[in-house]
């Protein structure tokens, strides 16, 4: 069967994919100082947050659509390897589904949820209404973005690139280089999101923020491979220009979150 249209449109979302987290990052990290005021207390957040709100919302948004494409992805993979019953390939789906769910309702209470909770702190007029107000703010900001978004989205995430990452071995859709970056980047993100367990589990949360950007950097080249893939099945030849993409993408993405 030709399924070059899948790989085609496998390709477009990655890209889509790749461009709402990437602006919604670059907006944030100007607007919001994102991730660092996930950190502070609530009546700062929130005060930022009112401040510049007519870019954050837009911005968060954007993050939020990122977890349907992470859906999209997750079932045209699954059709790519053209593998009906494979039981890792199942498995993928299952993950891939979930963490983009997961993802898109940890993003989606800043459009909705917090602007709320940012008019009631600034309308506060005594301490014990600010008090209220930021103990809702950090329960919503550690329920739903900490557990669903974080914690629950990066393991579904983490297991999605893991299982996909495998089946790049046992076919020839992908080169197996595609599938061994893979296999690391995804267990980098599955120990990164024990950073929400908290005790010592708090000192790898720098990892999170370059993996997830290298992470998009080999989503990209993937959703490249597919898109050269001819309608036999067979993906093209890794060469040194695939190897110069693939270090120039995660190496300047996963720089450009750090800086």
């Amino acid at each position: 069967m030709d399924r070059t249209r899948e790989y085609g449109t496998a390709f477009a979302v990655a890209l889509v994919h790749v461009g709402l987290l990437s602006a919604g990052f670059l907006i944030l990290a100007d607007q919001f100082s994102f991730p660092e005021i996930l950190r502070v207390s609530s009546e700062e957040r929130l005060a930022l947050f009112r401040q510049n709100q007519g870019m954050i919302v837009p911005a968060y948004y954007m993050m939020g659509l990122s977890g349907l494409t992470q859906i999209m992805l997750a079932v045209l993979f699954h059709q790519s390897f053209a593998r009906s019953g494979s039981t890792l390939l199942i498995a993928a789906l299952v993950a891939g589904v979930l963490g983009g769910a997961f993802q898109m309702m940890g993003f989606m209470r800043w459009p909705i949820a917090v602007p709320y909770l940012a008019e009631q702190m600034a309308s506060a007029g005594t301490a014990e209404m600010r008090g209220v107000v930021a103990m809702l703010e950090g329960l919503l900001n550690r329920y739903a973005g900490m557990v669903l978004g974080e914690h629950l989205g990066f393991l579904g995430q983490g297991a999605w690139t893991v299982l996909i990452s495998l089946a790049m071995f046992r076919g020839p859709l992908f080169s197996s280089v595609y599938g061994l970056v893979g296999l690391v980047l995804g267990g980098f993100i599955l120990v990164s999101a024990m950073e929400q367990l908290g005790g010592p589990f708090e000192a790898i949360g720098f990892l999170s923020a370059p993996v997830s950007a290298a992470w998009l950097g080999w989503l990209l080249m993937c959703g490249v491979s597919l898109a050269r893939t001819q309608s036999d099945g067979v993906g093209p030849r890794f060469h040194i220009l695939s190897f110069i993409g693939l270090v120039a993408l995660m190496g300047g993405l996963a720089a450009t979150a750090l800086m």
